[in-house]
């Protein structure tokens, strides 16, 4: 296969190292029906380190057509008849924006997303490129941003070690604090001692004879009458045992029957709670008897898979079950949330296993944090830690939920400014994984 080299500024550097296959269009059928198959674009994708789609969206973006890409087999197809210099063309205004570096030309760049923004980060001089918001095909990258090249567990492992050295940094850092003070504490005993030295003071011990005790010995009459007054047997008696044992049972008795009181005290106040507050946010009947029958199965620990299948067979909205899941799991939770989704990250598991599945989760999640219970935001970057550290959401999935506000609030008419509390409160740890890839990506640049 020909190949060229990247950028036309360097087509006649016999030299120049950076190359990609010379693009081939194939044009099919006839009529309304014709289209143009980019036979090679999986290899020019590969050769530029970009995602095949971003071209193929790119070429459509400019010539108004629509376009598909097969991820099975790698199929490129845009609509129209396009021969191979429109497409070089297309290809070489797609590298000039997308690929080389806006500062010294290299096409070695990173694309970085960060705040729905699109970057190019140059591997060669380091400078950051900030690409033009205005293309149609920003919107796209923010929303499929790329791979990082490390698999779930690969970046899991990273980030644990990561804060393994975090934390190894902190109690170095510590230590050397502690070893400080007591150095200067050392410094001053000796001062002090050296100047009690100097002045001729010395150490004194107290005679037990020149302070006399307070309280003298009683005599001795009042001490044998003191252990007169002391039972030193207890009666075992057939009938004191009896009279005993009928005392503690009558006593643990009742404190049981009054715990057991407060408890359904309890769940029959929350249950009117949460009632009260699904009439006000209009709930169908249909799903408040979903979510009283899956309190019902949860309560009686029915098998995670068990539980799925009634999801699955009651609500036929993934956003929705996940909804009702955790308005189950969080109403009137006394524990930490973050611990509740811990306890049951194998059932959420099953329920998000594909990454639509997960993204409801996070749809549900959303709803019933920030319309249900907001007085419990604060604990919403722990609970996004848990499902994360447990493998229940990938990473990718939670930064494009972050980004895309808009989403919950198609999916479960979440108000927007609620939205907007739940985001300010995960800004941290959203950051937090987008920065933390980026700077994986760069490790991985440095070892190269």
């Amino acid at each position: 296969m020909a190949t060229i080299n990247i950028g036309a500024e360097n087509a006649s550097d016999p030299h120049y190292r950076y190359k990609m296959p010379k693009p081939i269009s194939k044009v099919e059928g006839r009529g309304n029906g014709i289209k143009t198959n980019v036979v090679n674009n999986v290899e020019i994708a590969k050769a530029l380190e970009r995602p095949p789609e971003y071209i193929l969206k790119f070429m459509g973006c400019e010539l108004g057509a629509q376009t598909n890409f097969d991820t099975k087999t790698g199929t490129s197809i845009v609509n129209g008849a396009h021969d191979a210099n429109v497409l070089m063309n297309l290809i070489e205004a797609f590298i000039k924006k997308y690929v080389q570096c806006y500062s010294c030309g290299n096409p070695e760049t990173v694309v970085s997303i960060k705040r729905e923004s699109v970057f190019l980060k140059c591997k060669a001089c380091g400078h950051v490129s900030d690409v033009d918001m205005r293309h149609k095909l920003n919107n796209y990258i923010v929303k499929n941003p790329p791979s990082s090249g490390l698999t779930k567990e690969e970046k899991h492992i990273k980030r644990q070690e990561k804060e393994r050295l975090k934390a190894l940094k902190v109690d170095k850092e510590e230590k050397k604090k502690v070893d400080k003070e007591e150095k200067k504490k050392d410094k001053s005993r000796k001062k002090k001692n050296k100047t009690a030295e100097s002045e001729g003071l010395e150490r004194t011990t107290s005679n037990p004879e020149d302070h006399p005790t307070e309280n003298p010995e009683a005599p001795e009459e009042e001490v044998e009458k003191k252990e007169e007054e002391v039972v030193w047997t207890t009666d075992v008696s057939a009938e004191a045992i009896a009279k005993r044992a009928q005392e503690q049972l009558t006593s643990s008795a009742v404190a049981s029957m009054v715990t057991q009181g407060n408890i359904e005290a309890e769940a029959s106040e929350a249950k009117k709670k949460l009632k009260k507050l699904l009439g006000k946010l209009e709930f169908s009947e249909d799903t408040v008897s979903v979510i009283n029958e899956l309190g019902t199965r949860i309560y009686n620990e029915q098998s995670d898979a068990e539980i799925v299948e009634f999801l699955s067979g009651a609500l036929n909205k993934a956003s929705y079950r996940m909804m009702v899941l955790y308005i189950v799991l969080f109403w009137e939770a006394p524990e930490k949330l973050g611990s509740v989704v811990k306890n049951k990250s194998e059932l959420l598991r099953k329920c998000g296993a594909s990454p639509k599945d997960q993204l409801a989760q996070l749809f549900g999640l959303e709803y019933v944090l920030a319309m249900m219970i907001p007085d419990r935001m604060k604990e919403y970057p722990q609970i996004l830690k848990v499902l994360y550290d447990e493998d229940v959401i990938d990473d990718e999935i939670i930064v494009g939920w972050y980004q895309k506000p808009a989403a919950s609030q198609k999916a479960l008419g979440i108000a927007p400014e609620k939205g907007e509390d739940v985001r300010k409160v995960c800004e941290a740890f959203a950051e937090w994984l987008q920065e933390d890839d980026e700077e994986s990506d760069e490790e991985d640049e440095e070892e190269e």
